[in-house]
């Protein structure tokens, strides 16, 4: 089969590639593992080709591995880099969320530290925050607002109080794969649709500008509460696609800006919370037994404010055998709504033990996940080929080897924990 016959093929198709070795003339080595390792057959002598990198390998010997050969020659090509337990049946291994590694054009300001610390004779810090600009791969060049992505080498300026970074980040230059490691290529993909979809209404209809719309009232209103502007421009610009109308009162915007930041946080919320132990004092007293004499004494709960407690909420027991029987018009148990004062004579260690190992197990689970480069922000990016989930999406791009593993990071898969 001639090399122009698989023009109408989809090689990044296994079953695709194996149908082009029909006159496969070199028993060396089977069609079945060129196909799995990425190649396709071009119909002269052994020669194939991979879909992926285009390179070309031929000559193949009895002991020849399809990967190991395809790793040695051409060692950036994301097919051999996935290896043989790994199929792509579509596009590329985007679709897969895997994203390969290519090294930032300014390494130097590839952590968010690095970049603050530019912004330090930053013009307009009432219009833009320099750290929203720094979070989104920006560090500022001491020229007017001009600003430039550490990674994609792009530059912005002519900033506006409504603009959100990300949104003219992924507006301008898609491509970014800072943009996209960080924000994902949907979101990539949805700026794109609201900028093409803007200039078609703009084009198609007079309809009213996004700057325009900026100037109405519910949005000048929601602006003065201090909602963040660069949201707002995005919700407006959602409603003027929809509807072609801004919204006609605050309510209904407020309410679109909440519902999407709810949306947000519900994508990417993963924190383990635990109920502090021994919040409710009467809970903790009606639930436990103390030990107590048979005879006719009276137990008394009394208010301490003694250093000598072991939890946060605590109570000192103390016997009275002096107390009455009869003594119904004093009540036996006097609690204070707060710091009651628990004996350490009286209280179980069980209890105690519990209290700490649950302290002691929320703290290292905490400590799982953070980020073990800057231990702020929570790990958000897998690495490949180890797999080890170490660092955030912040950091993530100034790792060249696994700060786990020593291994040379060839890719990144962008996780969400919940």
């Amino acid at each position: 089969m001639a090399l122009e016959d698989n023009s109408d093929l989809n090689l990044m198709i296994e079953s695709n590639r194996l149908s082009t070795f029909r006159n496969w003339p070199n028993p060396n080595i089977s069609p079945e593992s060129l196909a799995k390792a990425g190649f396709f057959y071009l119909n002269r002598s052994d020669e194939v080709k991979c879909a992926w990198c285009k390179g070309v390998i031929a000559q193949w010997e009895k002991q020849d591995d399809a990967f190991q050969e395809h790793r040695r020659f051409f060692p950036e090509c994301p097919r051999a880099q996935l290896g043989p337990l790994i199929e792509i049946a579509s596009a590329g291994i985007r679709d897969l969320g895997i994203q390969e590694i290519l090294p930032a054009k300014n390494p130097k300001f590839s952590s968010l530290d690095a970049r603050l610390r530019t912004y330090t004779n930053w013009p307009i810090p009432n219009i833009q925050e320099p750290e929203m600009l720094a979070q989104a791969g920006l560090y500022y060049q001491e020229v007017d607002d001009q600003v430039r992505c550490f990674h994609c080498n792009m530059g912005l300026r002519s900033w506006e109080k409504e603009d959100d970074p990300w949104f003219e980040h992924a507006k301008w230059y898609p491509m970014c794969h800072f943009v996209r490691l960080v924000k994902g290529a949907n979101y990539v993909q949805e700026v794109q649709e609201l900028t093409r979809s803007s200039a078609s209404h703009s084009a198609d209809s007079p309809c009213m500008t996004i700057e325009e719309a900026m100037l109405t009232a519910p949005v000048r209103l929601a602006l003065e509460m201090g909602v963040n502007g660069g949201i707002i421009r995005n919700e407006t610009l959602r409603q003027l696609n929809q509807s072609g109308k801004p919204y006609a009162n605050v309510d209904d915007l407020l309410k679109a800006v909440f519902d999407e930041r709810k949306d947000i946080e519900e994508r990417n919320s993963g924190d383990i919370t635990f109920s502090s132990y021994g919040s409710d004092c009467a809970g903790y007293i009606n639930n436990h037994t103390f030990p107590v004499s048979t005879d006719n004494s009276s137990i008394t709960l009394q208010g301490d404010n003694s250093s000598s407690s072991t939890t946060n909420c605590s109570s000192t027991i103390e016997r009275n055998s002096r107390q009455p029987e009869s003594s119904s018009a004093n009540p036996a148990i006097q609690q204070k709504p707060c710091n009651v004062n628990i004996g350490t004579n009286l209280v179980d260690e069980p209890v105690k033990e519990s209290s700490l190992s649950l302290e002691e197990e929320n703290r290292k689970l905490k400590d799982a996940r953070l980020c073990k480069i800057c231990l702020d922000e929570e790990v958000a990016v897998v690495y490949l080929p180890c797999g080890h989930l170490v660092t955030c999406v912040q950091c993530a791009p100034g790792v060249v080897q696994c700060p786990m593993c020593r291994t040379t990071i060839k890719g990144f898969v962008r996780t969400f924990l919940s």
